[in-house]
């Protein structure tokens, strides 16, 4: 009887102390980042939406430097005061805007047929704000020297003459190479549509008696691209994209201006008339960045 009162409580006492020792942990497999999708907030969605491998995007900078090319400047519908001193028709100078650098991505879908080689592009940017200029004669001499001999006192109107906001969507057919290597080239060509918006006119001279209307017309371009993208990871990937975009015949009219001439003294102000500039606008697009298939 002693016995079993003392095996009963050792009994005990070995179960408990067998519950109180530490459990061991199974060893967390290591997270394979060459092979694991992209899990943050809304990709699960995007796959369900497009599909898995469809979805790409690659976010980074962009610069865009735009090249004028100017097929003519030229002053019309003068007044009858503005005809005395001001010399109608063609102009000698050109056109031309700043190179701008700014945030930038490419989106881009992976066409269900072939070996996903082909897709469709686009690019997500800020409108960029382009400011017109001008050089040549009719930035650096006054646009009215003298009326009928007696100087108008008309300054030079300098390089700048106003600002646009410009959002032209571009959409591109690429075909990758190379599908099997993690350096791939691409080459593609599609189109865009130069939409501008919020153009004025920025000029110290032709702004002292008002501001001038400025419209910009829209019309389609072309686009051709190249580029290189590298894998980082299995859907990790990083490129160097250029394109040329280019909308020819772009006819841009400034109207109802009006200037100060201090030498004539009888007339506060001169009403100039039109001006009209036509020009290709060609771009440069450069942008580099980094980011992930669906």
């Amino acid at each position: 009887m002693q016995n079993r009162d003392y095996f009963l409580p050792g009994l005990c006492a070995l179960w408990l102390g067998v519950t109180a020792l530490p459990v061991q942990a199974e060893p967390r497999a290591p997270r394979d980042y060459q092979n694991d999708r992209p899990t943050f907030f809304g990709t699960d969605f995007v796959r369900r939406l497009f599909g898995e491998d469809r979805l790409y995007f690659r976010a980074g900078a962009l610069y865009l430097s735009p090249d004028l090319k100017t097929h003519s400047i030229e002053l019309k519908n003068l007044s009858n005061v503005a005809e005395v001193a001001v010399e109608p028709g063609p102009q000698n100078g050109s056109a031309y805007s700043d190179p701008l650098l700014q945030p930038g991505a490419i989106i881009g879908y992976h066409l269900p047929w072939g070996d996903g080689s082909w897709a469709v592009e686009t690019v997500a940017a800020l409108p960029p704000t382009l400011n017109l200029k001008i050089r040549g004669e009719i930035a650096n001499k006054p646009l009215a020297e003298e009326a009928n001999g007696i100087p108008t006192g008309v300054p030079p109107l300098g390089s700048k003459v106003g600002t646009t906001k410009a959002l032209p969507p571009i959409v591109t057919l690429v075909k990758r190479f190379r599908m099997d290597h993690h350096l791939r080239p691409y080459a593609g060509l599609g189109f865009t549509y130069l939409y501008t918006y919020d153009s004025k006119v920025e000029n110290a001279v032709l702004t002292e008696f008002g501001r001038p209307d400025l419209d910009i017309e829209d019309k389609f371009g072309y686009v051709l691209q190249a580029g290189l993208e590298y894998r980082i990871y299995r859907y990790w990937w990083a490129n160097l994209d250029v394109k040329y975009v280019s909308v020819p015949d772009v006819r841009a009219t400034m109207e109802g201006t009006f200037i100060r001439a201090p030498g004539l003294p009888q007339y506060q102000f001169i009403e100039v008339g039109d001006a009209e500039f036509v020009a290709d606008l060609n771009n440069i697009l450069v942008q580099v960045g980094i980011g992930f298939t669906f």
